[in-house]
């Protein structure tokens, strides 16, 4: 399938959904960033949700990942981006020049898919488990503290 375009909260997005996976484009104009921006967290769960629905309109049926990891590998990688570019900015010493290049390059495209096609996503799923955890024992915490 074609990149299509999408607006999503003002912006321009940029996807194509294929069987079992969904790529973002988060490069140039299309880039992720300022989408995000100020709620990366709400924000990213809201396309997640947009994404899969993109999905089950076009195949008919639901992609097999949870919206939380969705949103989890977008804010991720959106986030793994920025701090590349500002890296890239820094005096570095050229073999951590050339890797966080490499980096950057890689974050321009986000695959999205289940666990058959993206060996990634068992990466994803533990950071969603890991940051839901690590939300839940904060809201305890200063639920506790009232």
């Amino acid at each position: 399938m074609k990149w299509q375009s999408i607006r999503f909260r003002g912006r321009w997005i940029r996807y194509r959904i294929e069987p079992q996976i969904i790529r973002v484009d988060n490069r140039g104009k299309y880039h992720l960033g300022a989408v995000l921006f100020p709620f990366p967290n709400r924000y990213s769960y809201q396309l997640a949700v947009l994404l899969k629905n993109k999905y089950q309109q076009r195949y008919k049926r639901s992609l097999f990942i949870q919206t939380s990891s969705i949103a989890t590998e977008i804010w991720g990688h959106t986030h793994l981006d920025l701090y590349y570019r500002v890296m890239l900015r820094l005096p570095l010493p050229k073999l951590l020049w050339r890797r966080y290049r490499e980096r950057l390059t890689s974050t321009g495209i986000i695959d999205i898919g289940v666990r058959a096609v993206d060996n990634n996503r068992i990466v994803w799923d533990i950071g969603n488990f890991l940051g839901g955890w690590l939300f839940y024992s904060i809201t305890r915490r200063n639920h506790h503290k009232r």
